[in-house]
């Protein structure tokens, strides 16, 4: 007899195992022709079936576990608000369940509050999703009132436009107890400097430390997922004037500038080298090619290192 809950829960399992092994294969070993086609072919699949898994998945497998540390924080705006529940139904299914996911919206943008909301959002708040509106500071909604509000807790931001992994939170956590004392990421930048100063941000790489980890030199990126200890950071890291003075547009870079100042390490979980899948028309309006591309993630290291007094001596 033909078994359709059977199917359904095989293809639960496969799509889980090929997006792992998709994230885990290594870009830096020697790839031949054949392995890089099946791998374009594995993205384009996924790119697609995660989506579509995504918006399927019973509200029955999704949820938080009250005995957790860990609390999930991200933020959206309005050209994603009606994509973002992917990203939350995709934390809401990890493996190792968070305490509760915080999904921060500028009271600005959002004045009718939950009203302007889409169902597919509203209907995940019982099963651990907390919506907080707030004074929209751009994507500093994330980290700024989840450390303030939850200081004894193990905070990790996400990012709006991605769907993770089931086993993001998992890895996380493991690293961090090997490494308390550090920042935890999934993805990082090696910073490389010169006797003048730092090299354009662009030139970092990716995800190849080297011996350098854990290391000051690694700089997280929250698309990869990081997990932070709100005890690191001190009172003047909750700097609304400085990063209005500043143009602080990324938040990595305001974040990056307070460990270095308490003189926190990040380690990488040297667990995931490909990126995370991003939803479809989530790019529309992104931050990611003003700062790259126009260098802009170049003149607010400058000018956020120097508001702090972080120099390259702050890196030995």
């Amino acid at each position: 007899m033909f078994n359709i809950n059977g199917l359904i829960e095989s293809f639960r399992i496969m799509i889980h195992i090929i997006y792992s092994y998709f994230l885990k294969s290594n870009p830096l070993k020697k790839r031949y022709k054949i392995t890089l086609w099946l791998h374009w072919q594995i993205y384009k699949f996924l790119k697609v079936s995660l989506v579509k898994y995504y918006k399927n998945l019973s509200l029955n497998n999704l949820g938080v576990d009250s005995n957790s540390n860990v609390i999930v924080s991200l933020t959206s705006f309005p050209a994603r608000i009606e994509v973002v529940y992917l990203s939350v139904r995709s934390i809401l299914n990890q493996t190792q369940k968070p305490k509760k996911v915080l999904l921060w919206l500028g009271e600005e943008q959002f004045p009718l509050g939950e009203e302007s909301l889409p169902n597919s959002l509203l209907e995940l708040k019982p099963l651990g999703l907390e919506i907080k509106f707030c004074k929209d500071i751009k994507a500093h909604k994330k980290y700024f009132f989840a450390f303030q509000k939850y200081p004894q807790n193990l905070i990790v931001t996400v990012d709006d436009d991605v769907i993770y992994s089931r086993d993001l939170l998992k890895i996380l956590e493991e690293t961090h107890i090997k490494h308390p004392d550090c920042v935890v990421a999934n993805r990082v930048r090696l910073m490389e400097m010169d006797a003048s100063g730092f090299k354009p941000y662009r030139g970092w790489k990716i995800n190849d430390v080297g011996d350098n980890n854990p290391s000051k030199r690694l700089f997280s990126t929250g698309v990869g997922g990081v997990l932070y200890q709100p005890k690191f950071f001190s009172k003047s890291f909750y700097d609304l004037e400085g990063i209005k003075k500043t143009k602080c547009m990324n938040d990595d870079i305001w974040l990056k500038a307070g460990q270095i100042i308490n003189e926190v390490p990040v380690v990488y979980t040297n667990f995931y080298f490909k990126n995370f899948i991003e939803i479809p028309d989530s790019q529309a309006e992104s931050l990611f090619s003003t700062n790259v591309f126009a260098n802009e993630n170049d003149r607010q290291i400058s000018e956020i290192f120097n508001y702090f007094g972080v120099n390259q001596a702050s890196f030995d």
